[in-house]
């Protein structure tokens, strides 16, 4: 019974990609509709930036920096930041 629960776990992981952000790397921010699922047109952009990532916390979470402002967002989960490749 152990190995029939440990082998869905192992194809799991298997494909879970790790999210590593370092500080000062550069991102994209998810806009505040598709964090909060509302619809959006068709067009629309999904996404904000760049930002920089100014702080990290153990707990999946950053704190982002807008580099042309020089302004602070709130903390904001790893899942609606992506890497910005310039």
């Amino acid at each position: 019974m152990e190995e029939y629960h440990r082998r869905p776990t192992l194809a799991y992981v298997k494909y879970i990609r790790s999210r590593v952000f370092l500080e000062g790397d550069l991102v994209l921010k998810s806009i505040e509709a598709v964090m909060r699922k509302m619809s959006l047109s068709k067009w629309a952009p999904k996404w904000k930036g760049p930002y920089i990532i100014s702080e990290i916390h153990p707990n999946r979470h950053c704190i982002l920096v807008d580099p042309n402002h020089g302004t602070t967002t709130g903390p904001i989960n790893f899942k609606y930041v992506k890497k910005y490749y310039a």
